[in-house]
């Protein structure tokens, strides 16, 4: 899978791939936040990072594709439902949907541990990012026409490791590796 990779190192993250209707779905509300304030994840985007890595280097990343695939787990369904942002309402940055799932949260955890000591451990945070704010805005009747809202529940069958490039129209993200669940 690794055979196009160039010598750079390349800007990596490890991520759920969403079903097309739900990110159709996010991308249509995040329309309804004003475009002078936020800017929105473009629909094709849209998806759960497990993990940020940052720039690796073309040696690391075969090593962090082997590791990877060492990663076993079963596929499980995932609930999509209410809005919030981080870190807070009075200065949001980023407006995200909830994903309820303990099998995600396990997955997360087991993605940290198969790559123990070649990246540092996060906290996961279960949640999909469909817009990013720009400057201070009133979110507060979005947030309570949302906050119970329930979108969607879907099947988790793979997860994959992607490269995000970042271009003047916005970040370009591409698949190195896929991992399918067993």
């Amino acid at each position: 899978m690794l055979g196009n990779i160039s010598m750079v190192s390349l800007r990596c993250f490890i991520a759920v791939e969403l079903m097309p209707g739900l990110c159709r779905t996010l991308s249509t509300l995040s329309r309804e936040l004003k475009k002078d304030d936020v800017i929105q994840v473009s629909e094709q985007n849209i998806h759960i990072t497990l993990k940020f890595l940052g720039d690796v280097s073309p040696d690391k990343l075969s090593s962090v594709e082997s590791r990877l695939r060492e990663v076993k787990f079963k596929p499980f369904r995932l609930a999509v439902k209410g809005v919030g942002v981080f870190p807070n309402e009075n200065y949001a940055r980023v407006v995200w949907t909830g994903c309820e799932s303990k099998e995600l949260a396990a997955l997360a955890n087991s993605v940290n541990k198969a790559l123990d000591g070649v990246f540092k451990p996060e906290v996961f945070t279960a949640h999909i990012t469909f817009a990013r704010v720009k400057r201070k805005t009133e979110l507060k009747p979005f947030l309570e026409k949302y906050k119970r809202w329930v979108f969607d529940e879907f099947k988790i069958n793979k997860f994959v490791l992607k490269s995000s490039e970042l271009t003047s129209g916005g970040p370009v993200y591409s698949t190195i590796a896929e991992f399918v669940m067993e």
